[in-house]
């Protein structure tokens, strides 16, 4: 393969859209008047994820004939992703301005055996005056084996209802929003969510872009090896992203990792929770860490951390 580190995609324009906002939000089970009303709404913690999709390529979708198109990269997953933001996150309204690299390259023996290959990239969003605002580091993987995706998804789904006409999605409503000081331990309390359904998850896809067929298309994740399709991982870190906006707010977001542990099938009934890990001093004032966990029967299906800043005293 060569060496691939700092090779780089073209340029690519990200207009923040209100409506893209306010569809990604809902698509996280939030109607949080901060992202449905604000006509300057801050984007959702996860929200860049969607760059690569609806207006620029990601590793697994390089442009044709760029430096990126001659990676072999065929039967990754994604491992883990990482926004960052360097000041409040970016508005409804912002033009960005991001560029594509692969940040590093690497192999490591995995825990059950044979060799893993690492691919991680950077998209950099810098706004119209060339700052950085924003990066998202993405990190796929691929194993020495390919049946070895397969067989780490685990056993064929439960039975799933797909329709759940009674069960409202609103319970990160029940989030009240925190204000002033913070201690390690303090936590919104856990949101249970009724059983994931298709629906949800072709929601996301939507909002999202992320349209791979083996989410939502038995036929197509079979001939990858898997018992069914399974959910989006992104979709369940974007939940928790969006939970620990519902109790800081929006626009205090300056970081958030998410790395996935189990596939998540629709059926599955998922509880979202954390609390903060540790209190700091920044430049810009105090932060909160958070450690979250998006849970199935009590097991992490996504891990994840996230920095904010502690909200003033109303």
């Amino acid at each position: 393969m060569g060496g691939i580190i700092g090779l780089r995609g073209p340029d690519y324009s990200v207009p923040v859209e209100r409506g893209a906002i306010r569809r990604f939000a809902a698509s996280l089970y939030s109607t949080l008047p901060d992202w449905m009303d604000d006509p300057q709404a801050f984007v959702p913690p996860t929200f860049l994820v969607s760059a690569g999709y609806h207006w620029g390529y990601i590793l697994e979708r390089p442009p044709a004939g760029s430096a990126l198109a001659g990676i072999d990269c065929e039967g990754t997953t994604d491992g883990e992703q990482a926004f960052e933001f360097f000041g409040p996150p970016p508005r409804a309204g912002d033009v960005l301005t991001a560029s594509t690299e692969v940040a590093d390259h690497f192999f490591k023996e995995g825990r059950a055996g044979g060799r893993l290959e690492f691919f991680v990239m950077r998209t950099d969003f810098r706004d119209d005056s060339g700052r950085l605002v924003a990066r998202w580091m993405p990190v796929s993987i691929r194993p020495e084996r390919r049946e070895a995706v397969a067989g780490s998804l685990g056993d064929a789904p439960r039975p799933r209802p797909y329709l759940h006409r009674d069960a409202p999605r609103n319970q990160l409503d029940a989030i009240r929003r925190h204000h002033g000081p913070l201690a390690p331990g303090d936590s919104p309390g856990p949101v249970a969510m009724p059983p994931l359904t298709l629906t949800d998850s072709i929601r996301y896809q939507g909002a999202s872009g992320e349209d791979s067929p083996g989410h939502h298309d038995t036929v197509a994740a079979r001939a990858h090896g898997m018992a069914d399709f399974i959910s989006v991982g992104m979709h369940h870190a974007g939940v928790l992203g969006a939970y620990a906006a519902h109790w800081l707010g929006p626009g205090n977001v300056r970081a958030f990792r998410a790395r996935f542990v189990q596939p998540v099938w629709p059926g599955d009934a998922l509880t979202y929770r954390g609390e903060v890990s540790a209190l700091r001093d920044t430049d810009e004032g105090p932060v909160a860490d958070l450690a979250l966990l998006c849970l199935r029967d009590g097991a992490p299906v996504v891990r994840a951390s996230a920095t904010f800043l502690v909200p003033e005293a109303a």
